[in-house]
């Protein structure tokens, strides 16, 4: 009995400490190569805690160019590992012949097999539920063909209860149905059948078991954002009691996610656009963790993003974590002491505030870079293992407007700033650019404009810089205006006749008057030919 006991207090030990250490975990989001959302989270036996989600493709506008699915995997959440992609549209011969619509996946554990379910329109593009399958849990899947009587459903989530009985639930119309699943796992038992007490339910259901009570989690209606909510039942098949919210809405429309148990805590995975500035169809998936009441009711689920000091990396894509390091002066020395590697950082996250000036020698000497961005990948801007000493300071004053030097965000995207088109504005590496990068338009005539709206507080006077340039050889104007809000004293343009080539800051004062918020706009006059940038856009309160 006493053995028993000790070994009971150890294990419990053990699961203080690693709770303890999650708190040092990977940042929110948790995949930063590549945009990925509609994260479901399952525990395997070889105690490794997989994410399989859908996969976003930058530079589109659309949820139907979503294609190819790859699965993320950590054991001790802040190393992650992506297997690769698993699966994509041209695996499917059934499916719709232009791809695409590769839409929430999910997977689940039976009798040695993983079945890797995901929904896809067919050659008619009509959604079916298609099956996958494979006797590994992140590779080597095979498509088996798709789910008999799922016909026009999507974001499907299976279920396996403690008596081995199989559920699936899928959306049609923005409404939850259920049914049992055979032991086949691709036929329906009788009908799917609509879930009462879901009411407010938009779309990714997802049920998990806990101390015998069923519980359904899904975003709900709100807008202009939904937000988590989540019902109860004694039953698999409801009827289900909605226990309201539990997850305040994020940067965009949807909020698709799971629950699962991972050493002793629960976690919530969902997606939120903090990599991509917002961008509704370029997601990224994070985790926080989940409390429960005494009763079995979900508390309020507090969401973390970022880091809170300047935290170092050994591989470019934030993994594999050095350290973190408050505000000072860091040589070769003490970068070792604290656990980093000189010459190892291979990306770095900044929070809010924080500059980080980074030397290509030991004792600050050498090249040098400044950055105060919120995620860098070093490899992308040319000091990737190269840093030997740097220097850590808190900025005084606050800009207004996010990403002011177009930074690159996942996948090369300019985060924060908005265009119906890509096609013609992008961004440059710059080295005589305020950052790294700047925005840049080559051709004739007016582009589609680049616009980012700003919150103001009213009656408060701001001060207002931006960088602009001209090519030589080029003709007409870059303009950077306030799409007429204050225009009469806001609108900078330079002329391809004054000062080509070389950057030329224009300053400006206004008072907000009755205005909330301003839209800045990057564009070019109509007889415009040639190239031209914009850089280092600060507001600050005067």
């Amino acid at each position: 009995m006493k053995k028993t006991t000790s070994l009971l207090l150890v294990f419990l030990l053990l699961m203080v400490v690693f709770i303890v250490n999650a708190q040092n975990r990977r940042s929110n989001p948790i995949v930063s190569h590549m945009f990925t959302a509609d994260a479901t989270a399952r525990v395997w036996e070889d105690e490794r805690l997989y994410v399989y989600p859908s996969t976003d493709i930058a530079g589109t506008r659309s949820y139907s160019t979503m294609d190819g699915y790859h699965i993320f995997s950590t054991e001790d959440l802040i190393t992650w590992k992506d297997h690769g992609e698993i699966l994509h549209s041209r695996d499917v011969s059934w499916g719709w012949r232009k791809g695409g619509y590769m839409w929430a996946p999910d997977c689940v554990y039976k009798d040695g097999i993983y079945y890797y379910f995901f929904p896809h329109k067919n050659a008619k593009k009509i959604w079916e539920i298609g099956v996958a399958t494979s006797r590994k849990p992140a590779s080597d899947f095979e498509v088996q063909g798709y789910i008999k009587g799922g016909e026009t459903f999507c974001d499907p989530n299976v279920f396996i209860d403690d008596d081995g009985e199989i559920y699936l639930y899928a959306v049609v119309d923005a409404k939850c149905y259920a049914a049992k699943l055979k032991d086949n796992m691709m036929e329906i038992e009788g009908e799917m059948v609509h879930q009462i007490g879901t009411d407010e339910h938009r779309e990714g259901p997802f049920v998990f078991k806990r101390k015998g009570k069923y519980y359904m989690i899904y975003p709900d209606h709100h807008r202009p954002y939904n937000e988590m909510q989540y019902s109860m039942s004694d039953n698999p098949l409801g009827p289900w009691e909605p226990k309201g919210l539990i997850m305040e809405q994020n940067d965009l429309i949807t909020m698709h996610g799971s629950m699962v148990e991972f050493k002793g805590q629960w976690y919530l995975f969902y997606h939120n656009g903090s990599l991509s500035g917002g961008i509704s169809v370029n997601r990224s998936i994070c985790f926080d963790p989940v409390y429960f009441n005494e009763d079995g009711t979900i508390q309020m689920i507090k969401k973390s993003l970022g880091v809170e000091l300047p935290t170092f990396y050994k591989a470019i894509n934030f993994n594999e974590m050095f350290g973190t390091l408050s505000v000072g002066n860091y040589q070769q020395k003490d970068l070792k002491k604290n656990g980093i590697l000189p010459n190892g950082i291979s990306s770095i996250q900044i929070p809010d505030g924080y500059v980080v000036e980074c030397f290509e020698k030991d004792n600050f000497k050498g090249e040098s870079w400044l950055f105060e961005e919120d995620r860098i990948d070093l490899n992308a801007v040319g000091c990737n293992n190269i840093i030997s000493s740097l220097k850590i300071t808190k900025s005084n004053t606050k800009n207004l407007v996010k990403n002011s030097s177009f930074e690159l965000a996942t996948q090369n995207q300019i985060k924060y700033w908005r265009g119906k088109s890509s096609e013609k504005l992008s961004w440059y590496r710059d080295t005589t650019a305020k950052g790294f990068y700047s925005l840049q338009y080559k051709g004739e005539g007016s582009p589609v404009e680049k616009v980012q709206q700003v919150q103001l507080s009213p009656k408060t006077n701001y001060e207002l810089s931006v960088m602009l340039k001209i090519e030589n050889g080029s003709t007409g104007q870059v303009i950077f205006d306030t799409n007429g809000t204050f225009d009469e004293v806001l609108k900078f343009e330079l002329d391809a006749n004054n000062r080509a080539g070389e950057w030329i800051e224009f300053n400006g004062v206004f008072n907000s008057g009755d205005s909330s918020t301003i839209d800045f706009s990057c564009t070019t006059s109509v007889d415009f030919n040639g190239a031209c940038y914009w850089d280092n856009i600060v507001l600050r309160e005067k």
